[in-house]
C-alpha cells in the first residue's frame, strides 16, 4: 500500500478542518506553491484514491484512511472521500498546462501588467510576483516564460523594434520594470522560481 504523504501535507496547512468545502480551490491555488514533482505526486495519490472508489474497493480505501491517520482530517469516510476527488480533479486539471493553447508574443506578459504587475503593485517583491503568477497555472506560467525570454533575447541582442514593442506596451500599462536596472534581476528570479 502506498504512503499519502502529498495528499496527509494537503491536509494539514492547506486544507484542514476549520476550511470550509467552498475554499478547496483557494486550498489548490495555494498548494500550486511547492514543486511539480510535489504537486505531480500529489495527483498520482488522488488519482490512486479515485481508481479505488470506481473499483468499489471500499475496504482498501478504510484501509487508507486508518494508515495514514485520515479519521481525524475532512476525509474520515469513504463519502467524504468521493467528494473530496469529485471537487478537486477539476481543480487541478484546470490549473494544468493545455497544449492547444497556442503561445502568442507579450500576451502573458500584457495579462501580467494587467493583473499581476499593476501600477500600484508595481514595489511587490520579484519573488511575490512569481506567487501570482503561480497562481495563474502551467499554460499562463509556461507562456510568461517564453515572453520572459524574448525580452531577455531582445535587450541582449539589442533588438530596437522588439524593445520598443515592449517599452511601449509596459509604458501604456504604468509598469516601467523594463527600463531599470532591475530589469535582469526580475527576469532572473522570475525565471528561476518558475521554473522549479
Amino acid at each position: 500500500m502506498r504512503d499519502f504523504e502529498e495528499l496527509k501535507y494537503f491536509l494539514e496547512p492547506h486544507f484542514g478542518l476549520k476550511i470550509g468545502w467552498e475554499l478547496i480551490e483557494y486550498a489548490v491555488i495555494e498548494h500550486r506553491q511547492l514543486s511539480k514533482k510535489e504537486r505531480s505526486n500529489f495527483k498520482k495519490e488522488l488519482l490512486y484514491m479515485k481508481e479505488l472508489l470506481e473499483q468499489k474497493q471500499f475496504e482498501k480505501i478504510q484501509q487508507i484512511i486508518k494508515k495514514n491517520n485520515l479519521e481525524d482530517t475532512k476525509l474520515y469516510n469513504i463519502d467524504k472521500i468521493q467528494k473530496f476527488i469529485d471537487k478537486i480533479l477539476p481543480i487541478i486539471e484546470k490549473y494544468e498546462y493545455k497544449k492547444g493553447i497556442p503561445y502568442v508574443p507579450f500576451k502573458a506578459l500584457n495579462y501580467l501588467f494587467d493583473t499581476i504587475i499593476t501600477p500600484p503593485k508595481t514595489k511587490l517583491s520579484f519573488d511575490f510576483i512569481a506567487i501570482d503568477i503561480k497562481r495563474e497555472g502551467d499554460t499562463f506560467i509556461h507562456h510568461i516564460l517564453q515572453d520572459l525570454k524574448y525580452v531577455e533575447k531582445a535587450f541582449m541582442e539589442k533588438d530596437e523594434a522588439n524593445i520598443q514593442k515592449l517599452l511601449q506596451l509596459s509604458r501604456e500599462k504604468g509598469i516601467t520594470i523594463f527600463e531599470t536596472q532591475d530589469r535582469d534581476k526580475f527576469i532572473e528570479v522570475v525565471t528561476n522560481e518558475l521554473s522549479y
